[in-house]
């Protein structure tokens, strides 16, 4: 009997590890937990209308799901968390209903930021964004519950700056190091002016687009740096905010 036991024991460990080594989720029934994918405690999504001059702002804002495999889509909702939030209901569209397409294990889900209140100018306001739970629906891991979103009409220093990309290849923040340097408001505002003279914008943390544009900022201020004009006038070199260091982009080329 004991011999028996064991068997039975060794059978159920054989079949829960091919499980996973397939990547298959041990679950039953047909309740799914669907979650956002960033760890609300550590990342928020950062907009600044200063980047969108049309006045509003489009986020396709990724969402993943466990528990029952969909065989067919799901539907839920999305909801502002109210102790949170402190953006006006007027400055943003959530979708009335959402659906998680089968067959995959992560979904995106669109809202919409509209400028159109003028104390956006002077401070960020934020949106906390939540899963609605139901019979067929719960919020998933903790951590990832709550999507953070803060939103301005002024200058604020975008996530691809500021983030350390923590990987194995580059483990520190590449957009710092290797493209523009040290964030301040004036660089910020000139690596604007470039996009701007092509008309262009830039969305999401496109690698060619930063370095294609901080290396024209670059350019721009060694030509602004070398001009008679402005060394006479004492405008060259160009100083970050507060004359607290010469402004500097690293970007090699």
């Amino acid at each position: 009997m004991k011999k028996v036991f064991t068997l039975s024991i060794i059978l159920v460990l054989f079949v829960f590890g091919a499980c996973s080594e397939k990547g298959i989720e041990m679950f039953s029934g047909d309740l799914v937990y669907i979650s956002f994918t960033k760890n609300a405690s550590a990342d928020s999504m950062i907009y600044s209308f200063k980047t969108y001059p049309s006045g509003e702002i489009v986020v396709k804002v990724p969402v993943r799901v466990r528990g029952h495999w969909l065989t067919e889509s799901r539907e839920f909702t999305v909801s502002a968390y109210p102790d949170s939030t402190t953006l006006p209901e007027t400055a943003y569209e959530l979708p009335t209903k959402c659906e998680f397409a089968s067959g995959q294990e992560v979904d995106t889900i669109e809202i919409k930021f509209f400028n159109n209140f003028d104390d956006l100018k002077n401070r960020s306001y934020r949106l906390f964004l939540r899963i609605n739970e139901t019979d067929r629906v719960k919020q998933g891991e903790y951590a990832y519950r709550i999507a953070k979103f803060y939103v301005s009409d002024r200058l604020e220093i975008p996530e691809w700056w500021s983030r350390n990309d923590n990987t194995a290849y580059n483990p520190y923040n590449i957009v710092e190091e290797v493209y523009l340097g040290a964030y301040s408001e004036k660089k910020y505002q000139l690596f604007l002016d470039r996009l701007a003279e092509d008309n262009a914008s830039l969305e999401g943390d496109d690698m060619v687009m930063i370095k294609k544009y901080a290396l024209r900022l670059k350019y721009w201020l060694e030509d602004f740096n070398n001009d008679p004009e402005n060394i006479a006038s004492g405008a060259a070199p160009m100083w970050d905010e507060d004359n607290h260091q010469v402004m500097q982009v690293p970007v090699a080329g």
